[in-house]
């Protein structure tokens, strides 16, 4: 049967035995942006819902923009705002991610809205951005579902220390697809506030790793370092969150450039800032 969509880049390069790059919006929603991030080289964006200001109609809008290109984009969301999840997913984002998840029982209800049966209860909307506004009818249950519920990644993150005492049991939720952590939040309540090279840290993300392995789940580890890409993709973390966002990413850019011209300018004598 002809493909519903395109398969999820996070998928696509896993299935081709690479890692799967990934970046971070919380400012910019402009058309051109989900194309510079493919020329860039990344096979995923996350929408910062949870920390940016996005609206639901400018996630249509990147779900969209994104859909022109090679670039899955998910989003991000935190657990209180899980209302959401159809709505996003109807707009044809590809994956969610759901920060500060502590149990299983969260788990499982993350997935009843997000995933179809069998996996879940996601309510059906026959026709929209999510299917290419192609209608599939009756038979949505044999020819959207089953692409939707394997290519709709669901990650909840970790960022307590409930959750991470949890995490084996949330990695055995069937429909969870990927676990995540958040650094800056999982550091801190560990105690080492962004010490990334602690031993402690990283015992936390060797055990959501381990767990994930263990489970057949995917592994996102968040490589802020040169070296930590190496080091977490040896843990078995076969998708990357890489550092910063696009504000972190023009900003240094900036920085940068303006720095060089003023070094150049204070070379011949010109006052500089």
């Amino acid at each position: 049967m002809e493909p519903v969509m395109k398969e999820n880049s996070i998928r696509r390069a896993v299935r081709e035995g690479r890692a799967a790059l990934g970046t971070a919006l919380k400012e910019f929603a402009s058309r051109g942006v989900p194309w510079i991030i493919e020329a860039a080289g990344f096979d995923y964006c996350a929408i910062d819902h949870e920390h940016g200001a996005f609206d639901m109609e400018t996630i249509a809008d990147l779900a969209s923009w994104f859909q022109a290109t090679n670039v899955t984009a998910i989003v991000r969301i935190h657990k209180s705002f899980s209302h959401l999840i159809p709505c996003i997913l109807d707009q044809g984002i590809m994956g969610i991610q759901v920060s500060e998840v502590d149990t299983a029982q969260e788990a499982r209800a993350i997935v009843r809205l997000a995933k179809y049966p069998p996996i879940g209860n996601r309510g059906i909307s026959g026709q929209g951005p999510h299917t290419g506004y192609r209608s599939h009818g009756a038979r949505h249950a044999t020819e959207y579902a089953p692409w939707a519920n394997e290519n709709v990644i669901i990650c909840p993150s970790i960022e307590s220390l409930e959750g991470l005492e949890n995490v084996e049991e949330i990695a055995a939720v069937d429909g969870i697809d990927m676990i995540a952590y958040g650094h800056s939040d999982l550091s801190a309540q560990l105690g080492v506030h962004l010490d990334l090279e602690h031993p402690t840290f990283k015992a936390a993300v060797r055990r959501i790793a381990a767990a994930c392995n263990a489970h057949g789940k995917l592994a996102r580890g968040s490589a802020e370092t040169e070296a930590q890409i190496e080091e977490y993709w040896r843990l078995g973390c076969k998708v990357l969150n890489l550092p910063g966002n696009e504000v972190s990413t023009y900003l240094d850019g900036l920085k940068a450039r303006a720095s060089r011209a003023n070094a150049r300018l204070k070379s011949i004598g010109v006052p500089t800032p």
